[in-house]
């Protein structure tokens, strides 16, 4: 009789077993090194809409909203001509919401004459990184807004 109790204690714990290793196999998410689509990252981000809010020079305060790209764009500009530090902050922040919305691993950098606009962290060293550029009129002049995502 010991015997029989036995038989059935080893099948069940064998059945335990195999049925945790399938759950383990099939719950555990796989190793994808490949960085997420840089050309729908873009898409997402630069069409998303911000509102950056800051002080002008003359003491008022100011809210302006639209694209991230195009302000973007625009805080490249006045960072190319020092006028504006406020509103170059203020897009950075405004941005940052953005990319956090994406779920991370986003950098975005727009650059225009001496003007630059980073915003995201940067990644590591040793990720695979694919990026995308769009070219962003503004003012008649043209700023490039680049996309970079990256794998853990």
């Amino acid at each position: 009789m010991s015997r029989a109790v036995s038989t059935v204690l080893d099948a069940s714990l064998a059945i335990l077993l195999v049925s945790a290793a399938a759950v383990a196999l099939v719950a555990i998410p796989g190793g994808d090194q490949r960085p997420p689509d840089p050309d729908a990252t873009a898409r997402t981000v630069l069409a998303s809409t911000a509102t950056a809010e800051y002080q002008a020079a003359n003491g008022s305060r100011r809210s302006v909203s639209g694209r991230a790209g195009t302000l973007l764009a625009h805080a490249a500009l006045a960072d190319s001509r020092d006028g504006a530090p406020g509103f170059v902050r203020a897009v950075e922040a405004a941005i940052e919401d953005v990319l956090v919305a994406t779920g991370g691993r986003v950098e975005v950098v727009a650059a225009t004459g001496e003007g630059r606009v980073r915003v995201g962290e940067r990644p590591p060293p040793s990720a695979s990184v694919s990026g995308v550029s769009h070219e962003v009129a503004v003012e008649h002049e043209s700023a490039t807004v680049t996309v970079r995502t990256w794998s853990p």
